[in-house]
């Protein structure tokens, strides 16, 4: 059986020929430790404790702002060129929104009040007065005609949800 000793640590460890000879390795665990210390401290200077509060889709460009407060989290209203997402799932087509007379849109109408219902239902039962808000924050391509963003915004406000957010990003 070969024993190799540390500073700190023996190991014993069967030999395959089993002699009686013993073998005898140090291990300087000092430069390993500095290593991992210094691979620690990195990563929790890199660790972001806000994280990613909204996921952006590829395809859009959105428009830059100097803001520096943070966004929410809320129920986001994603206008790419050709849909309009309400978290994730296709309400309606710009086109259509384009041609229509109405600033309403009643499919994005439909599903802002049963998010409401929903949130409010939760505010009932919940102990800690998380309820419905009002906040729904807008991600919108920065070449959309400001027509359509218009008619999001009406409808939005229509359902009660007032506290509108627009999703920018930061100048480089």
């Amino acid at each position: 059986m070969d024993i190799f000793e540390t500073n700190d640590y023996t190991f014993h460890v069967a030999n395959a020929k089993r002699s009686k000879r013993t073998t005898q390795i140090t291990l300087k665990l000092t430069s390993m430790i500095d290593m991992f210390t210094i691979l620690l401290v990195f990563l929790l200077k890199s660790y972001s404790a806000e994280g990613e509060i909204m996921s952006v889709s590829p395809d859009l460009k959105l428009p830059e702002s100097s803001a520096q407060k943070s966004p929410q989290t809320a129920s986001i209203v994603a206008v790419t060129e050709d849909l309009i997402l309400m978290d994730g799932h296709e309400v309606a087509k710009v086109s259509e929104v384009m041609r229509s007379r109405q600033n309403l849109i009643p499919q994005l109408m439909n599903d802002l009040k049963r998010k409401r219902q929903i949130s409010e239902r939760v505010g009932a039962i919940s102990t800690t007065g998380i309820g419905f808000t009002g906040k729904i924050s807008i991600q919108a391509d920065r070449e959309l005609p400001y027509l359509v963003i218009k008619k999001i915004m009406y409808t939005c406000g229509q359902v009660g949800f007032n506290d509108i957010m627009l999703a920018v990003t930061k100048p480089d």
